[in-house]
């Protein structure tokens, strides 16, 4: 039998700079409302963002890769995947 390496990092989320696409989609979610309300906002939520994210990571370092995800589908924002599309449709199976 032949020994093959397997990458440490394959199931690691996209990286966008130096942080992970959730972390970035947090950010950039508190840096779009402070555009969409303008002036001071703007610098407001840069550093509101910042530490939004400092404290996602905080709760993302004793969870589950891909904690955002299943957060949004329970809140019923997305779906989770093709099966599991409402959060708010319980199936029960006897």
């Amino acid at each position: 039998m032949k020994e093959i390496d397997i990458p440490r990092y394959v199931d690691s989320q996209v990286q966008l700079l130096f942080w992970e696409i959730d972390e970035a989609a947090i950010f950039i979610g508190c840096l779009g409302a402070g555009i969409a309300l303008g002036g001071w906002a703007t610098i407001a939520s840069l550093a509101g963002g910042w530490y939004a994210v400092k404290r996602f990571k905080r709760f993302k370092s004793g969870a589950l890769d891909g904690v955002l995800h299943h957060l949004c589908y329970e809140a019923g924002v997305m779906a989770l995947n093709k099966h599991y599309d409402d959060s708010s449709k319980r199936d029960y199976f006897y």
